[in-house]
């Protein structure tokens, strides 16, 4: 019974599924990764497309914004955002500053994203 016999020690297999081990959890860490900044920067785009909506609708009514805080919500990709807009008086009277805030739900502190722009009075009087 000479025959040698070729094949993998205990200790080689446990190495070896030790290396394995250690890559399968380093690979499914940089997915999990990879997903939660995906989902995070779908949210935010989307986001920020309802407060660009929000404002569009805003300066397309007849009326020029009072000052002060306005909250609604609006559906988008199936899912229903919250927004809150505060319009603000600024250095130019005939000018007024419009923040845009997106939230996923209706009482979260922390908002997905924001947006900041500037209505002018429609109604401004030409000086000649």
């Amino acid at each position: 019974m000479n025959k040698s016999v070729k094949a993998f020690t205990l200790l080689e297999v446990l190495i070896a599924m030790a290396i394995f081990s250690t890559a399968a959890v380093g690979l499914l860490s940089s997915i999990t990764s990879y997903q939660q900044v995906q989902l995070t920067a779908s949210q935010r785009t989307i986001g920020h497309l309802v407060a660009m909506n929000q404002l569009a609708e805003t300066r397309l009514k007849k009326s020029w914004p009072n000052v002060g805080v306005t909250r609604g919500e609006a559906e988008m990709a199936n899912k229903t955002w919250y927004w809150t807009q505060t319009v603000s008086k600024t250095s130019e009277k005939n000018l007024r500053q419009v923040d845009v805030e997106v939230r996923l739900e209706r009482e979260d502190e922390l908002k997905v994203t924001s947006f900041i722009g500037f209505i002018a009075n429609k109604r401004i009087k030409s000086t000649p």
